[in-house]
C-alpha cells in the first residue's frame, strides 16, 4: 500500500504543476470552462498516474535480484563454452540462482495485473555487471556462497542485506535510479520500507505478499484526488484564512511550496474527518523539511498550529473516531 506521506507529496508536486501552468484564481468552479475541465482533469490523470507509478516502481525494483539472475545466468553459460572453464567461477555465478525465494519473488510480481507496467529491465541491464562487482565486495554474500542449498532464512536475510547495501552505500546505485526515473527520490523511502516488508512477509511455500495496483477506487487514488480538488478549488478561501492568522504576512509573498503545504493541510484540517489534526501537521511539517526552505519548517508549523486553534474554535474542524478531536 502507497504510504499515506507519498500520497501528500504527490498531491504537492501535482498542485504545483498545475498551478504553475494556470491561474487557479480565475477559475469559476460553480461553472467551469471546457478550456478549465482539460487542464484540470489533465493534472488529475497525472496525479493518479504517479501514484500508481510508485507502486509499479517498488514491483520493478522487487524483481531486481531475478533479473539479476537470468544476467548471470548467461555469463555462466558463457564461461562454461570455454575449453577450460573457471569452475569457482561458474559457482560464484549460480549463487542467486540457488535461492528459490528469488524466483517466487518474481512469479508473485508476474501476477499482478498491469497490462501498462511503465518499466523495463533491459533499459538498465548495461549496469548488471557493475552491481554484480559490488556484489562480490560485500561480505555476506561471500558467507552465504559456501552453501549449495541456503536456507529460507539465510535467503531473506540475503536479500535484506543486499537491498540495504545498494540502497545505503552505493550512490552510483542510487543516482542511475533517479536518471531512470525522476520520482526515485520522492519514493525512495516507501520503496525501501515496503521492500523490507514484503522480504519479511514471505514464506516458504512461495507466499509474498504483495498489494495490487492502485486503481482509482483505491484508498491512496481517492485520498491523492481528494486532496488536489478540495485545495486548488478552495483556493481564495484557504488563503483567505491564512491572511487573517497571519497579521505582519501578505499571502503573496509566503514561499509558494510553504503556501501549497499549508493549503492541503487545510483541506485536511477541513475535509478529511478521519485525520487528527496533529497527524496532518507533523505529516506536513516533515515534508517541508524535504522540499521547502531550511527556514520554512519552522515558520509552517507557526501558522498551521494557529489555523488549528483559530478553526477549531470557530467550530469548522469536525472529527470523528476517539481521540481525534485534539486540543
Amino acid at each position: 500500500m502507497i504510504s499515506r506521506r507519498l500520497v501528500r507529496i504527490k498531491a504537492l508536486q501535482a498542485l504545483y504543476s498545475f498551478q504553475q501552468g494556470n491561474s487557479v484564481s480565475d477559475f469559476d468552479w460553480a461553472h467551469l470552462t471546457v478550456d478549465q475541465i482539460t487542464p484540470l482533469d489533465k493534472s488529475k490523470e497525472n496525479l493518479s498516474a504517479c501514484v500508481c507509478q510508485s507502486h509499479d516502481f517498488f514491483l520493478f525494483l522487487l524483481d531486481l535480484p531475478y533479473q539479476l539472475s537470468q544476467h548471470l545466468i548467461e555469463k555462466r553459460a558463457i564461461e562454461k563454452s570455454k575449453y577450460f572453464p573457471d569452475t569457482a567461477k561458474i559457482r560464484d555465478l549460480s549463487l542467486l540462482d540457488r535461492m528459490p525465494l528469488i524466483k517466487h519473488l518474481h512469479i508473485a510480481i508476474g501476477k499482478v495485473e498491469n497490462p501498462q507496467f511503465p518499466f523495463v529491465w533491459s533499459e538498465l541491464s548495461k549496469q548488471f555487471d557493475t552491481w554484480y562487482e559490488w556484489m562480490n565486495e560485500w561480505e555476506f554474500v561471500r558467507d552465504i556462497s559456501i552453501f549449495d542449498d541456503p536456507s529460507f532464512d539465510q535467503q531473506q536475510v540475503f536479500l535484506e542485506e543486499f537491498y540495504a547495501s545498494l540502497f545505503e552505500t552505493r550512490e552510483a546505485f542510487f543516482d542511475a535510479l533517479s536518471e531512470y526515473y525522476p520520482s526515485w527520490g520522492d519514493d525512495e523511502l516507501y520503496t525501501t520500507r515496503e521492500i523490507e516488508k514484503t522480504l519479511q512477509g514471505a514464506t516458504e511455500n512461495g507466499y509474498v505478499p504483495i498489494s495490487d495496483s492502485p486503481t482509482k477506487n483505491t484508498e491512496e487514488i481517492e485520498m491523492a484526488l481528494l486532496l488536489f480538488g478540495i485545495t486548488a478549488k478552495n483556493n481564495q478561501v484557504f488563503e483567505a484564512q491564512v491572511a487573517e492568522i497571519t497579521d505582519n504576512w501578505d499571502p503573496s509573498r509566503i514561499a509558494v511550496m510553504d503556501m501549497l503545504i499549508i493549503k492541503l493541510a487545510l483541506a485536511e484540517f477541513l475535509y478529511f474527518p478521519t485525520i487528527p489534526p496533529k497527524v496532518t501537521i507533523n505529516e506536513y511539517l516533515e515534508i517541508t523539511k524535504n522540499y521547502s526552505t531550511p527556514n520554512s519548517s519552522r515558520f509552517v508549523n507557526g501558522v498551521l498550529d494557529k489555523l488549528r486553534i483559530v478553526l477549531d474554535e470557530q467550530g469548522l474542524i469536525k472529527k470523528i473516531g476517539r481521540g481525534l478531536r485534539e486540543k
